[in-house]
Parts: C-alpha cells; structure tokens; sequence
C-alpha cells in the first residue's frame, strides 16, 4: 500500500514539474517584458525577507504571486522541496531553461550566494535595490527610444502623404495611371503599419489597470457595456445610412456613426484612467504612512488604518474609508483587500498592497514593509510621469497631424474632382465644335512639334485640352478614403501603444480620430468647391 502511494506521489509530482517546464518555456525571453514584474517579484520577496522567513517559504510566496517570472521560483520550489534537490542545484537547473538574460543572472547569482553560505535576507534586499536602479535605467532608456520613434512616426505621416498627394496630381495630368495611386495606398499602409509596430515594441512593458475576480471598477465597466452595444447600434446605422449617398458624404456619415456611437465609452474610459493615474500617485504616501502608524504605535495594519487622517489621502481617501467600514465589521482580512484593490482598479495598487499585507502579516515590521513597498510604488509613478510627458506631447501631435493631413488628402482630392468634370466638359466642347475654323490650326511643314504632342488628323495642332488625361476619379476616390481608414486606425493605435495602459484606451483614441475624420470629410469638399468656382 505504501509503494502504491509512493508510485502516485512521484507521477503527481512529474505532472506538475511537466506544468512548470511548460510554463517556463513560454515566459518571454525580452528582458523589458518581464523587467517590470521581476522587479516586483524581488520586492516582495524583500518584504518576506525582512520578516525572517525561511528560504522556502520565501520562494512558495513568491510562486503564488500571479507575475510571468513567478513560474521560475515555483519550479525551483518544486525542484527542492517535492523532488529533494539541492536548492544550488535546483537554482542552475532553471536558470539553464530561462530565456530571459537577467532572469537567468538572477537565478545563478541566487544559487552562488546559496553556496558561499550568504544570508538570503541580504541577498534579496541587495538584488531588489541593484534590479529597481536597472529597471529606472531600462525604462528611461526606452522611453527616449519611444521619443525618437514617436519623432520618426509623424516624419513617416508627412511622407506618405505627400507621396499620396503627387501621385494624386500625376494621374490627373497623365503621366501616372490608377493603379500607381493605388499602389501608394499600399505602401502607405504597409508603413504606418510598421510604425505603429514599433511604436509598441520600443514602449515600456507594464499593467496599469487591475481586474479582480470581483470585478472591475465602475467607471470600466459602464465604459464595455456601452462598447459592446453602442458601436454595433452605430456600425448598423452607418450601415443603413451610406448607401444613399455618394462615396465623400457616405464615409463621413460612417465615421460620424462609429465616433458619436464610440463617445460613451470614451468618457468613461478618460474618467477611469485619470482615477487610476491620480490613485497610483498617491500611493506611496499611503504605503509609508500605514506602515509608520502600524511601526510606531505596534498595532496591525487595520487597526493603524483607523488612525489614518482620510482628508490628507486625497482621492484614495474614500476608498481608505470604505477599506476601514469593512475590516471594522469584522469581514475576513484578505476579502477586505481584494475589494480595495477591485475598487481603484490599479495594477499598482494591487502589487503594493499585497507586499505590505503579506510583509507585516509573515513577521515584517510594519515600518520597514512600508518603506521598501513605497520606494517600490515611488519608483513606478516617477517613471510612468516621464513616459506620460512623452506620449501625451504625441498624442496632441498626432490628432493635430490627422487632421492636417486627412484635409491635405481630401482638399487636393475634392480639387482634382471638381477640375476634372470641368475638363471633361470643355474636353467634349471643343471636340462637337466641328464647323468652325478655330478648332485646329494646320501647321507648316517646316515646324516640328515638341516630342510626345502629335498631330491630329490632317496635320492639325492637337488640343491643349488632350495634354491631361482623364483618370477614374471613382477608384482614386475610394483610394483616397481607404487611406483616411487606414490613418484614422493607425494613429488610434499609435498614441495608446506609447502611453500604455488599457485596451479600453484605444476606443478614446479611435473615436476622437473618426469624429475629426468625418469633420473633415465633411467641410473640406464644400471649402473646395468655393474656391474652384471663385477661381
């Protein structure tokens, strides 16, 4: 009976080292992917550490942490306590399978420290301080990266336009056919669409908003519910709309569909990232402060938390307040949290909280826990303000430079339009105006003509009118308005992938880009017009 437990046992544990190595495998191998949630990790296993925790249960808490890097040290627990590894061992085993090179200097340094008997509280705190200086460095770094591509980016718009704008000219004129349009359309497309890319490849890797099995905040969840039935409402009157009209107008009216049917969730989703932005910053005055009441007056967190002066906490002050209400009435601990951590809705909340609670309640002093989790916070808020500087100034740049050159596109469209029904018209007068002398002049034999301009029948001067072509306004229309799509799309996705945080953000973006594309579609011909008939 005791083999046939034994044999289970050891086929358990295999199925479970099999889960890990297959988790393992997946973790990213760009180091600025995970730098973000590595850094977490050391930092609570800081807390843990300060609080004389046994290296084993130091490496459990860190495994239950919901962190991509988190699967290494639970591997590395399984490895040591479930299988019997040395835990050096057991370190260089799975450091061999990380992908990710400062993940993989970690785990080795980790294991040489194992080795020459140094203390793992020390370690720890040394390696958390060492990785938040190289997690500032690297987020720095790729936020100047960022603001050089941000850079490159509006360059790459003025291009492609300006290219879509000669083209346009060219065909009018003859030199270039349709199909050159069409293929700058291409091009335009295929460009902004790297740009966008690499936009988001260069941009700093982090969560910013939290969702907990009890939810979402408010604010986030008005702002899907209107997504998920106003912009089908839209896209279906759109739908119904735009065929009665022609292409200029019926574009407008789908983009002024999607925008007016997208604002909803626009508002909620602006109100619920400034709440979150406003909440992460008042953080660490509320980690250091809870932990110094908890440290100086030797009580618990809930009760340090009822001494908390709310008018000095700002807008996290109501929820301290509610906070307080539920751990007074006695509700269990971890639930009290987790609702406070589902009503701001932040990512950073969520990490902070779980440092302090779990630090002071695992034999941290309050006060220590506190200061390492608000360096932890203080570290995060100032770099994400240096990133906000850059993607904020990009992102009035680029709705300022869809506009521009959405009116570029349709302006130089609309005149192309209105002179090429003018051209045709005089084009079919002169050609019906056969009874009269002044329809062609014969030219003498001893003039020769300018290459490329031929003669008509009988010797006659061709007409001036001959010298354009006649290009199909209807496909470059299409043409024209496709790249507008294509823009409206591209700088939607652009400006969220520099600013980062919710995907909720990208509807913002994508209904101020459609309501100043439909503004313009929509002004910009009758503008033209105007102009023709004066000229």
């Amino acid at each position: 009976m005791d083999l046939i437990k034994s044999i289970l046992n050891n086929i358990s544990q295999l199925f479970e080292r099999k889960h890990v190595s297959t988790a393992v495998d997946k973790v990213s191998s760009d180091s600025t992917v995970i730098g973000y949630d590595l850094l977490s990790s050391l930092a609570y296993m800081s807390v843990l550490a300060i609080g004389g925790l046994p290296r084993s249960q130091i490496l459990q808490g860190a495994a239950t942490q919901p962190y991509k890097v988190s699967v290494f040290f639970e591997y590395v627990f399984l490895l040591a306590k479930r299988i019997g590894f040395e835990y050096t061992l057991a370190f260089e085993m799975v450091a061999n399978r990380a992908k990710a090179s400062n993940v993989r200097s970690l785990l080795l340094r980790f294991s040489a420290a194992i080795s020459s008997g140094e203390s793992e509280r020390d370690f720890i705190i040394q390696e958390s301080t060492l990785e938040n200086d190289r997690y500032k460095n690297d987020y720095e770094r790729a936020v100047e990266n960022l603001r050089k591509w941000t850079d490159a980016y509006g360059a790459i718009l003025v291009s492609v336009t300006l290219i879509m704008v000669v083209s346009l000219v060219s065909s009018l004129m003859g030199s270039l056919t349709e199909t050159f349009t069409i293929l700058m359309a291409a091009v335009l497309f295929f460009i902004t669409s790297m740009g966008a890319y690499i936009i988001n490849g260069v941009s700093p890797k982090e969560d910013v908003t939290y969702s907990s099995k009890y939810g979402i905040t408010k604010e986030r969840m008005l702002a899907k519910r209107f997504l998920k039935y106003g912009v089908p409402i839209g896209l279906i009157t759109a739908i119904i709309i735009a065929p009665n009209y022609s292409l200029l107008p019926g574009t407008a009216i789908v983009f002024a569909c999607l925008g007016i049917s997208m604002i909803p969730t626009a508002y909620f989703q602006m109100i619920d990232h400034n709440k979150v932005d406003k909440l992460d910053q008042e953080m660490p005055t509320f980690i250091r402060t809870l932990g110094n009441i908890a440290g100086s007056t030797g009580v618990t967190l809930s009760e340090a938390i009822k001494r908390i002066d709310i008018a000095s906490m700002g807008s996290l002050g109501y929820h301290i307040e509610r906070l307080g209400v539920r751990l007074k009435a006695e509700i269990p601990i971890d639930k009290c949290w987790e609702k406070f951590r589902t009503e701001t809705g932040s990512e950073l909340v969520n990490r902070s909280t779980h440092m302090l609670v779990d630090g002071a309640e695992r034999g941290g002093t309050p006060d220590d826990v506190g200061n390492i989790t608000s360096e932890f916070c203080n570290t995060i808020v100032q770099l994400r303000a240096t990133r906000q500087l850059t993607s904020s100034t990009f992102l009035y740049l680029t709705i300022v430079m869809h506009a521009v050159m959405a009116f570029i596109l349709v302006f130089v469209l609309a005149i192309l339009t209105s002179f090429n029904q003018e051209l045709v018209s005089v084009h079919a007068e002169t050609m019906g105006a056969t009874t009269t002398d002044a329809a062609s002049v014969t030219v003498p034999n001893n003039i020769s003509l300018p290459p490329g301009i031929g003669l008509m029948e009988g010797g006659d001067m061709p007409n001036p009118i001959d010298m354009f072509g006649s290009p199909d306004m209807g496909v470059t229309s299409f043409t024209i308005m496709f790249v507008i799509f294509i823009l409206t799309l591209a700088n939607s996705l652009a400006p969220k992938f520099a600013s980062g945080g919710n995907n909720l953000k990208i509807i913002g973006l994508l209904c101020i880009m459609c309501l100043v594309s439909a503004s313009v579609i929509t002004i910009v011909p009758m503008i033209a017009e105007q102009i023709f008939t004066i000229a």
